[in-house]
């Protein structure tokens, strides 16, 4: 298997090939958290907004697995030399070529619907300045190619597009140091809810908790559970009602995970009687 690159900063992943950041989502349920979005549906790969980045969890549980490696790319700040000059400015008229071609074919095809009354107006004008009809005939094949070269030396719009990823190979180094820090215990709930219970998992902040459950992609689904990891079975109480009166406002099952005196983790689960008693009707 091809391992991923992906760039290290800050104990975080970013991401910025599509087509790695398409396999780790939906082979590997690692979802990241897109930088940009997107505008609709994500029918194909170009409806997703890159860069992408890896939470601490994530990059660790992919490193763990053997998806993926670590790179720098600390070295792009240096100046190009001459020959990585060279070379960007070869894609830069490959590209101007590129738009240029289906330019020069859509004028010519336009011209082309056109020739007969082009044809007809240019004998007239030959005709015109006495010439015995005989004489005033049109190549059309000179008129095309002509028209052809007066297209090709007109100036167009011009698009330069700017890579996420950096287009020349050899661009990045390897970092063998692939230690990541994060908090133990979070990290190997994320690892067990992430082998054993099939969720998508991201982060969960925004609800108050450690960790956001998705029952599949959460493009297309909301968050089902949200997460609170414990130092130890000892719960407050106050606590307690803070973060199932949140969940239940959000709609979602509030879950209290923590790790017992013999090494086991044990997921309690908090949800409205009132959803309970709808569920079983």
């Amino acid at each position: 298997m091809v391992k991923i690159s992906v760039v290290r900063q800050h104990d975080r992943g970013f991401i910025y090939n599509i087509e790695d950041y398409l396999e780790l989502r939906f082979t590997h349920r690692i979802i990241g958290n897109l930088i940009g979005v997107p505008v609709s549906k994500p029918r194909s790969a170009h409806n997703y907004a890159l860069p992408a980045v890896l939470s601490p969890y994530e990059l660790k549980l992919a490193l763990k697995k053997g998806w993926i490696h670590l790179v720098d790319k600390r070295s792009l700040s240096l100046p190009p030399d001459d020959s990585q000059q060279a070379k960007i400015r070869e894609m830069i008229e490959q590209q101007l070529a590129e738009q240029r071609e289906p330019f020069v074919e859509k004028r010519l095809a336009e011209f082309r619907r056109h020739l007969p009354k082009i044809i007809e107006g240019k004998r007239k004008k030959l005709l015109k300045t006495q010439m015995i009809e005989d004489n005033a005939c049109v190549d059309p094949e000179q008129l095309v190619n002509d028209e052809k070269q007066r297209i090709e030396l007109m100036e167009i719009d011009k698009l330069i597009q700017i890579p996420l990823e950096h287009p020349l190979p050899g661009a990045y180094s390897m970092i063998n140091d692939e230690s990541i820090e994060v908090d133990a215990l979070k990290y190997r709930i994320f690892e067990d809810i992430w082998e054993n219970h099939n969720f998508y998992i991201s982060s969960g902040d925004s609800f108050g908790g450690d960790f956001l459950l998705y029952p599949g992609d959460p493009l297309y689904y909301h968050a089902s559970h949200v997460v609170h990891v414990l130092a130890t079975h000892q719960l407050d109480v106050k606590y307690l009602i803070r973060c199932c009166r949140l969940s239940v406002v959000v709609n979602k099952i509030c879950i209290f995970v923590y790790e017992d005196e013999h090494g086991k983790i044990n997921y309690q689960t908090m949800e409205w009687i009132g959803n309970v008693d709808n569920d079983n009707n």
